[in-house]
């Protein structure tokens, strides 16, 4: 029976490889899939006397998973800077969207409908058909401002929302890597490695290093750890919470110690730089900073016009009247989503103060040019510049940024696409190769049957035949 054992292991052997295959090619469009193969060697040979050792055949010891942890380690690391600048492009190109520059309803464009109807009523200041034009084209630039604004606060608003579920999103890939690692832990005590199990915990890490920035770490007792900026969110079946807190209009991270969460890349880097980046030391530019420049420009604007507007006088002799209020008729402090037309202009258009000179002639329409000049001189206003090249700062710094975020996004995805690639030729299932496998094994099979069929043969002739020639 010695031979028929050997082709025995040789048919065994060829039908595991067959089942591995199959596996393979089944799980071909498995997202985070490793491919992979039957580890065969020879049997434990056979010592004959006189003869010597007579190999007893093969057999699968083991079923690997083709996979590069330092390939692995790259993609996370990759994926982490591609997964901020995403996010980052994204918003940004929603605010260029919302600032619509240039565009006909552009800021630019606001002003320029404004300053149009102050030239227009200079030209006979005394006519109520060429002071409503202002008050409405005035209006009009306000509540373009306005809603500006409260379009950036629900811009801000939802970047915080994002920000709360890609927390809940960690809190729950960690609790699903540990649950794996117990899993993965038990299954593997007899030294067999469990690749499924193992796929599944590495495509959760995937998604996780898309998030945040994480380093993986498996020690010989097969206890496996995930870390974010060298604290362990995952320790083996242990998870560290991730929590986040207001303070100050800003947004932080806390470990479940109390501890803060440095996030040095990842999506939840790229949504907390675009809710707390003020600009501020160095900081990055975030919604916040172009909530302030949007402020700076409203309260500026305001202040210098009123400041030239109170200098002059009205057609029934009003001087000092304030053009521009914040709520409830403010004037301290004014900001873009408050800004409007004071109720004295409003209620009454002979409070436009276009005249230079107490008591002058209706046609006085001295302040008014002064308040156009005004305009390119830049004087008075809070930003020290003209309004025109104020808005123009705040789009060249939007602009700088979202090419910056373009770019940046652009050479990480060619980057990631380059390991994922390598990724993909190591660890992929290619199904030519499977196609080619299959053949192999189901002849290598075929062979293993035949050479069992020959021993059956060689078997009935010793048993049944051996002896009975001369009877």
């Amino acid at each position: 029976m010695f031979g028929f054992n050997t082709a025995v292991q040789g048919l065994l052997a060829s039908q595991r490889s067959l089942y591995i295959t199959n596996h393979n090619i089944s799980n071909m469009n498995t997202e985070g899939y490793s491919r992979q193969q039957g580890a065969q060697r020879a049997t434990n040979p056979q010592s004959l006397p006189g003869i010597g050792f007579l190999g007893t055949g093969t057999e699968i010891y083991n079923v690997e998973r083709i996979r590069d942890s330092y390939v692995d380690f790259k993609y996370w690391n990759e994926n982490a800077s591609t997964g901020e600048w995403s996010v980052k492009v994204d918003t940004l190109g929603e605010m260029e969207k919302l600032f619509g520059e240039p565009s006909d309803s552009s800021f630019r464009q606001y002003l320029d409908d404004f300053y149009t109807a102050l030239d227009n009523m200079s030209k006979n200041s005394s006519d109520s058909s060429f002071r409503e034009p202002v008050v409405e084209n005035a209006l009009a630039l306000t509540k373009h401002i306005n809603e500006t604004a409260k379009r950036l606060q629900n811009l801000r608003e939802e970047t915080e929302f994002s920000i709360e579920t890609k927390i809940e999103n960690v809190n729950s890939l960690a609790n699903q890597i540990a649950s794996l690692n117990r899993q993965i832990y038990s299954n593997e005590l007899d030294g067999r490695p469990a690749n499924d199990l193992r796929d599944r915990r590495e495509l959760l890490v995937d998604k996780l290093s898309k998030i945040a920035n994480v380093k993986v770490d498996e020690s010989k007792d097969g206890k496996y750890r995930v870390n974010i900026s060298g604290v362990s969110i995952v320790d083996h079946i242990d998870v560290n919470e991730i929590s986040w807190s207001k303070n100050e209009d800003k947004l932080s991270l806390q470990w479940s110690n109390g501890s803060e969460v440095k996030i040095k890349s990842g999506e939840l880097k790229g949504v907390l730089d675009l809710y707390n980046g003020d600009g501020q030391n160095s900081t990055y530019r975030g919604i916040q900073y172009y909530q302030d420049r949007l402020d700076n420009f409203a309260k500026g604007f305001a202040e210098g016009f009123n400041e030239q507007h109170k200098l002059g006088y009205g057609l029934n002799g009003e001087t000092n009247i304030n053009f521009f209020v914040g709520d409830g008729g403010n004037t301290n402090n004014i900001t873009a989503i408050d800004i409007t037309v004071s109720e004295q202009i409003l209620n009454d258009l002979d409070n436009i103060a276009a005249a230079k000179n107490a008591g002058g002639s209706a046609e006085d329409n001295g302040n008014l040019l002064e308040l156009i000049d005004q305009r390119d001189r830049g004087e008075h206003f809070g930003f020290n510049s003209s309004p025109d090249d104020f808005i123009k700062s705040i789009m060249s710094n939007l602009a700088v940024d979202s090419m910056q975020g373009q770019r940046m996004h652009e050479s990480q995805n060619l980057i990631l696409k380059n390991i994922e690639s390598k990724r993909n030729s190591i660890s992929g299932v290619s199904y030519d190769e499977e196609m080619a496998n299959m053949v192999k094994f189901q002849n290598t099979y075929v062979a293993s049957a035949r050479m069992i069929t020959t021993m059956d043969a060689v078997m009935d002739v010793t048993i049944n035949r051996l002896g009975l020639v001369g009877r």
